[in-house]
């Protein structure tokens, strides 16, 4: 029935030279009622007088060129032809679906009209071009312009040009491109043959098609050299820069594609696909100040470009600068709500300002649009925690777990959550769990530690701190800790130890040499002990400890008068101290 339906609406076009000799001949089909035929530029070029033959053996006179895309190799023409004999096909408005079946007819039609089955076997998006698709047939292309239809008789494609990987392989443009030939010439067949080049192969935008094939068939080395001929042909054509670029970002080439972009937009500054690339490039690169003057760019042009003012937004808050961020991104939200990339940045942007129940609305907002989005779950958990809503942090990463449940940052912020609530076992459990999946998590040790000093499981908190040590032996709050978890366990010599590395890594750390005078002073290293403290009041004037410690060593070694110095200084630092020294000066 399909195939039935085509044989009326497909057409062989013959162009034929000043003598009258057939030069080529093409495929087209009936575009409307009055006639009108779409079929490739290339068949038509060079041609004093053209015809279109139909299934039925007729043949009519092409008249007039209604409108022609170049680049897409498409031309609209007139034929002198009563409306009765014109059976036009209808122009599918949706995209196939990868793996739906299509009819594609490979020659003429007429009696030896050859129509063959195949599949959708991949559909592609070039950019300013279009959807481009991968047909699969049991024959090889024959003409050009073959349409290719869906099962229920609409055309969804025109194969135009066969992929070099396989004899079975074709390239086929969507018809979205076929509704952009509107009427925009209207010239006679010999006034339009007049103005154009004879080959339009070796034309700027034959190269430029070309190109544009392999870039559908992924040779993009090739497509590369299609686009360098087209801008040989033509140096002042802004489009094959700007695939050029493409090409180049497929293949990594970052910094050539930049090149390339750039000079697209000095051709034609409002080319908005060339600034929005240009920015993506730079972004990627993390130029990011270059990356705002580009998008910028993209919203002076298109000011209601929702996708460029959220990649505006979010490099904003990579260059810290979250308050412009904030005015971007909602910016985008209010022409597309449903674009979800746009709510997790601006809920970054709210939270880095300190804006944290803005930031939890907007993490909402991206987990009602997309559910499963674990990251900004973690970020509605990070947020509740900046307020000291622990309870919904913990829920928050408690459905990260379940989407991911190998995430180690979840269970690490999950144990801090419950540290928090005074649930320490639950933490223990966190971090440990944070821990198994990453062995080199320093903070989730460090924090496991923390927890058992709380619980005065020194030994385990010594065994914690050292991981932590292990992975970062610089770690001068993992080395301060273990010292102190020595202290309690009464190993005073390893407690020395720990503070020594602690000075030896941090020689102003003041807290170290205070306990460290500690360590020593339970050890009876009196001169060391004083010796400390002396050195942590060097280093930090008002340590209150530090003074009534050195009191102490003074009074200890029956040096009143120094005592009572350290006392007089405690009065303006701390009136208990200073009133626990002197009780013991004169008790």
């Amino acid at each position: 029935m399909v195939v039935k339906y085509i044989q009326s609406s497909v057409v062989v076009v013959l162009p034929y030279d000043k003598n009258g000799e057939l030069l080529n001949r093409g495929n087209g089909f009936f575009i409307n009622r009055d006639g009108d035929v779409v079929t490739n530029i290339h068949v038509l070029q060079g041609a004093t007088s053209a015809q279109i033959k139909t299934a039925y053996g007729r043949a009519y006179t092409i008249t007039r060129v209604l409108a022609q895309d170049k680049e897409g190799d498409l031309i609209r023409v007139s034929v002198d032809i009563p409306p009765r004999v014109v059976h036009p096909l209808t122009l599918s408005a949706s995209l196939p679906d990868a793996g739906e079946q299509v009819v594609v007819i490979s020659s003429p039609p007429g009696p030896e009209q050859k129509v063959s089955g195949g599949i959708v076997s991949g559909i592609s998006e070039v950019p300013t071009f279009g959807t481009t698709m991968k047909i699969t047939s049991p024959f090889s292309s024959e003409g050009s312009c073959n349409p290719v239809l869906n099962m229920r008789g609409e055309i969804i494609g025109l194969v135009t040009f066969q992929i070099s990987e396989g004899q079975n392989l074709n390239f086929a443009i969507h018809t979205k491109r076929v509704e952009k030939l509107v009427r925009d010439n209207d010239l006679t067949h010999n006034e339009w043959v007049e103005g154009e080049p004879n080959e339009w192969f070796s034309s700027a935008e034959g190269f430029c098609n070309r190109g544009i094939i392999s870039i559908a068939g992924e040779d993009y080395r090739n497509a590369i050299s299609c686009f360098e001929n087209a801008v040989r042909k033509n140096p002042r054509y802004a489009a094959p820069y700007f695939f050029i670029g493409y090409c180049n970002d497929a293949l990594e080439r970052y910094p050539e594609a930049i090149e390339a972009y750039r000079q697209s937009v000095r051709i034609d500054p409002y080319f908005v696909e060339a600034h929005s690339n240009l920015g993506a490039d730079y972004d990627r690169l993390e130029r990011y100040g270059a990356a705002v003057e580009s998008y910028k760019q993209v919203t002076r042009i298109h000011p209601e470009n929702a996708e460029a003012l959220y990649k505006l937004g979010r490099v904003y808050c990579m260059l810290g600068r979250h308050t412009e961020a904030v005015k971007a991104l909602n910016q985008s939200i209010l022409l597309d709500p449903d674009l979800i990339a746009v709510y997790p940045s601006l809920g970054l942007a709210y939270f880095n300002l300190g804006r944290y129940p803005e930031a939890i609305d907007s993490y909402k907002q991206a987990i009602t649009i997309k559910p499963d989005d674990a990251n900004a779950h973690s970020m509605l958990g990070a947020a509740y925690e900046k307020q000291g809503n622990y309870t919904e942090a913990i829920e928050a990463w408690k459905k990260v777990i379940v989407m991911n449940p190998d995430n180690a940052e979840a269970y690490d912020n999950l144990g801090g959550a419950f540290n928090k609530l005074g649930r320490y076992a639950e933490a223990i459990e966190a971090y440990k769990q944070a821990t198994s999946m990453n062995p080199d998590n320093t903070r989730a040790h460090f924090n496991l530690g923390t927890i058992y000093d709380k619980l005065e499981c020194f030994r385990e908190a010594v065994d914690a701190y050292k991981q932590a040590i292990r992975i970062k032996p610089d770690d001068t709050e993992a080395h301060l800790m273990l010292g102190m978890s020595y202290f309690k366990l009464k190993q005073y010599q390893k407690a020395i130890e720990a503070y020594k590395r602690v000075i030896s890594i941090k020689p102003d750390d003041a807290n170290a040499y205070y306990n460290l005078a500690l360590a020593h002073g339970i050890n009876g290293h009196y001169q060391e002990e004083m010796e400390a403290y002396e050195q942590a009041i060097r280093l930090k004037p008002d340590f209150a400890e530090a003074h009534l410690g050195l009191g102490i060593v003074y009074l200890n070694h029956g040096d009143k008068e120094q005592a009572l110095e350290e006392y007089k200084i405690l009065k303006d630092l701390d009136k208990d101290s200073a009133s626990g020294l002197f009780n013991l000066i004169f008790k």
